[in-house]
């Protein structure tokens, strides 16, 4: 048993709408959150940053409340949702997270 998960750093894609000082690697978020829901469940981030939790979750077929206090975040979280709204974008995502995630 291994308690390492190697991974790629933040890709440039990542920061298209904006950059967060303490972001997240996308794949390590999905990692998470296939580890610890299901589909249709519910994933929260009271510190919501510049959403990538719940990019994440969106893409996994999750639910997703995020909360953020700084508005210049708030704003690249929802620049990144509207992003996803474009399915070949969506797909984009996907297909770079299983790869990462080795699905």
């Amino acid at each position: 048993m291994r308690d390492i998960w190697f991974m790629p750093a933040i890709s440039p894609w990542e920061k298209s709408c904006g950059k967060h000082p303490t972001q997240k690697p996308l794949g390590l978020l999905c990692r998470i959150i296939l580890a610890s829901s299901k589909e249709d469940e519910w994933i929260l981030d009271p510190f919501c940053g510049s959403g990538t939790t719940g990019i994440a979750a969106n893409l996994l077929n999750r639910r997703f409340l995020g909360i953020e206090k700084e508005t210049e975040f708030l704003e690249m979280s929802k620049q990144r949702k509207l992003e996803l709204e474009n399915h070949s974008i969506a797909e984009i995502y996907l297909s770079k997270i299983k790869k990462a995630n080795n699905l």
